[in-house]
């Protein structure tokens, strides 16, 4: 982009340098010395409006559009000069448009791109805008928007004072930790990320600003993870089969194969490859903008293929003989999907009473994924591997639920140097 330069819209550029100085001598009053000036060297404006316009250029949508602003003296033309030449070299520099722009009219815009989400999550941020961002922060431009500010809105939350838009009447409290994050990271910080991404922010005000996913306790964490051992899962699929041999088979599924709930209630006989002992996890059951269950993608909007152990597709086999690909492979008794509060109440939460598992605080049909997890590590299974089964967006997620489940090899490696070490130094 074309640094700015200054123009005198008063004399012409080559006019003599006595001309100049007389007519900068009279800067607040050039009618008293327009006589005295050459009409060769006078240009039509001379002497009316502010003698000296900044020009430069913006990048908008790819074009180069001229901007320009009046200043009465030159030397304010300069400063105006040197402080938008070192935005633009810097990176600093914000559209003369786009300063104006309000926090609202970003979080559209930011919305609106997002192609990817589920409906129940699109829902989700539509509900955090509406509730918490939009009351506090609708109305105010971008440039405005500072860490400080975002503390301060942070600290609010926490105590209940920040604004609010809820329906019925309804009074906030605070925010568990990981709402807290959906908040201010994930919906607030991803309309910032957009703007920035944009060219409306000079800087992210989210770049130093920390709201953790949990509150620090690892007990408390710990306790929202449960891993159940092999005897455990077995037991509990042993009681949930009681009830029906669909049940107990999509406790070993859940447990050995490590599809979100959602994703076994919307899995497909024509899904499970026998011959190659894989899973095509393609879809998921979600919900739409009425709170309807309906059949979407899968929570990244990406499908994956995950290994089916050769005893379980046993069992499945079993249970879809004679069935049409296009059926669910775990159907209701209608023929349609389950639904999930209706299976959980009627099936696996009787299920654990039955196994004398309801002492096991937050079991529920979810940690059957987290216990595939913790048995796949137990099993040898590498984090990017894991990662991939699971149908995270990346390796970085894997590692924030499970590092902790990784055994620890540092006596390994160093064992392993020592004796590296010990060959190379001897056989030199």
């Amino acid at each position: 982009m074309a640094k700015a330069w200054i123009k005198d819209t008063w004399l012409r550029q080559d006019a003599p340098a006595n001309v100049k100085r007389l007519v900068n001598s009279a800067a607040d009053n050039p009618g008293r010395v327009v006589g005295r000036i050459p009409a060769e060297w006078r240009l039509a404006k001379f002497g009316r409006g502010r003698r000296w316009v900044l020009c430069w250029y913006e990048l908008v949508d790819g074009r180069r559009v001229e901007r320009n602003r009046s200043f009465a003296t030159k030397t304010e033309a300069e400063r105006a000069r040197t402080a938008i030449s070192d935005d633009q070299y810097s990176g600093r520099y914000v559209n003369v448009e786009d300063r104006g722009r309000t926090f609202g009219e970003a979080a559209s815009e930011w919305r609106a791109s997002q192609h990817s989400v589920r409906q129940s999550t699109g829902r989700n941020y539509d509900d955090v805008l509406r509730m918490y961002v939009n009351p506090r922060w609708r109305g105010v431009r971008l440039m405005d928007i500072d860490e400080t500010a975002v503390n301060e809105w942070v600290q609010a939350l926490k105590d209940c004072r920040a604004p609010y838009s809820f329906v019925n009447g309804k009074k906030p409290s605070t925010p568990a930790p990981k709402y807290l994050n959906t908040i201010v990271n994930v919906v607030f910080g991803g309309v910032i990320r957009y703007a920035v991404r944009r060219g409306w922010l000079v800087r992210d005000p989210m770049a130093d600003v920390h709201v953790p996913r949990d509150d620090g306790d690892p007990e408390r964490e710990a306790r929202r993870k449960v891993f159940l051992t092999y005897d455990q899962v077995e037991l509990l699929a042993d009681k949930a089969g009681l009830f029906d041999a669909r049940d107990a088979a999509m406790i070993r599924f859940m447990a050995y194969v490590g599809t979100r709930p959602g994703e076994t209630y919307a899995m497909r006989v024509g899904d499970v490859d026998f011959d190659g002992l894989r899973v095509n996890v393609v879809r998921s059951l979600t919900k739409d903008s009425g709170g309807n269950w309906m059949i979407g993608g899968t929570k990244t909007g990406r499908p994956r293929k995950v290994a089916l152990p050769a005893f379980l597709a046993d069992e499945l086999k079993r249970l879809v003989k004679g069935r049409d690909a296009g059926e669910y492979l775990f159907p209701a008794r209608g023929g349609g999907f389950l639904r999930p509060e209706n299976w959980r109440g009627r099936v696996f939460d009787r299920a654990v009473r039955l196994a004398g598992l309801d002492g096991v605080e937050g079991l529920r049909p979810h940690s059957l994924r987290h216990t595939f997890a913790s048995l796949a590590i137990a099993a040898g299974c590498d984090v990017r591997t894991l990662a991939a089964a699971l149908g995270h967006a990346d390796v970085t997620m894997t590692l924030n639920e499970y590092a902790g489940l990784w055994p620890d090899r540092l006596d390994e490696v160093a064992d392993a140097m020592a004796r590296n070490r010990a060959e190379k130094v001897h056989q030199g």
